[in-house]
């Protein structure tokens, strides 16, 4: 009896062997041949090799500017005005190095994240994404800015992203979900939040896809926010839990903040780091964030993404 039962159950592994073996496709299964067929094949690197491929994009317009208040609290301002704060390799350098200067300024409490005159960030600088077209470029710049968002995010403080006139576009919006909140300005019905990526022929690649699913509770929403590619506005946003509330102005979110900072700054970091040691977003998906570089990089310089750069999608709602 017990050799008739280890039959049926080697019996029922070779069913399962033979089922796989059926879905191959030159040695590889359809996902396996998915992968291989539409992902990056270059080389891994390191955050130091990423900089060192993007070093020849740091000329540019735009800066990532420090304010340090007596209160502790830090006001972050993205700072590239004629293009609506878009980001581009010397802003990404200048928020690497401020997030250090961060760790560092032990009596901090909180950051505010804004842009300059009156906008958040309408995403990444077009100009500067089509001279730096192809996927090696997109995956250094994937595995660079990935690891300065999640740097910020796990900064001992409270941070807050405060957006404002046309809003988070694009990297943008990705670069909101580095912070444990979401403010919307409520004075223009123009401001919103979107995930435009898909318009763009691309896909995210600085990690908040992996940081929206812990955002708003679930896959699917996430799912539809990035194929519905739409800009939200504030009571939509809220209502997907995306955005946390509404303020007036750069005063107000201050303000805000304030009030979720009022303890002891000891008490408040110690906070932060035990919420993060719970957070989805750990080092434990660095298999995951991986696969999404390879995944986008391809995408960077697609023939969906040039012709979207030729008519300047993005920095339309």
């Amino acid at each position: 009896m017990l050799n008739l039962f280890r039959r049926s159950i080697g019996e029922s592994l070779r069913l399962k062997r033979a089922s796989k073996l059926t879905q191959m496709e030159n040695g590889q299964t359809p996902n396996e041949k998915y992968l291989h067929d539409f992902t990056y094949h270059g080389k891994e690197c390191s955050v130091s090799e990423a900089k060192e491929v993007l070093s020849p994009y740091l000329d540019g317009s735009g800066s990532v500017d420090l304010e340090k208040d007596d209160n502790g609290i830090a006001k972050i301002c993205l700072n590239n005005p004629r293009l609506k704060n878009a980001i581009n390799v010397k802003m990404m350098s200048d928020l690497d190095e401020i997030t250090d200067k961060l760790y560092q300024w032990t009596e901090c409490k909180g950051a505010i994240l804004y842009g300059t005159d009156g906008n958040f960030c309408s995403g990444g600088d077009l100009k500067l994404a089509k001279k730096m077209n192809n996927p090696s470029n997109g995956y250094a710049m994937s595995v660079y800015m990935g690891h300065i968002l999640d740097k910020f995010k796990k900064l001992p403080i409270i941070t807050v992203a405060y957006i404002d006139g046309t809003g988070a576009l694009g990297g943008g919006a990705e670069v909101t979900t580095a912070c444990d909140y979401r403010l919307m300005c409520n004075v223009a019905d123009t401001t919103g939040i979107g995930f435009v990526h898909s318009k763009m022929g691309i896909v995210p690649a600085w990690g908040s896809t992996g940081r929206l699913v812990s955002i708003m509770g679930g896959a699917k929403k996430v799912l539809d926010l990035l194929l519905e590619a739409r800009t939200l506005g504030a009571a939509e946003a809220m209502d997907l839990g995306l955005v946390d509330d509404t303020v007036a102005t750069l005063e107000d979110a201050g303000a805000w903040l304030s009030g979720k900072i009022s303890r002891d700054v000891n008490v408040i970091r110690a906070i932060k780091r035990t919420v993060l040691c719970y957070d989805d977003d750990d080092d434990s998906k660095a298999e995951a964030r991986e696969l999404e570089r390879r995944i986008f990089a391809p995408l960077w310089g697609g023939t969906a993404n040039q012709a979207a750069l030729q008519l300047r999608l993005k920095h339309n709602r």
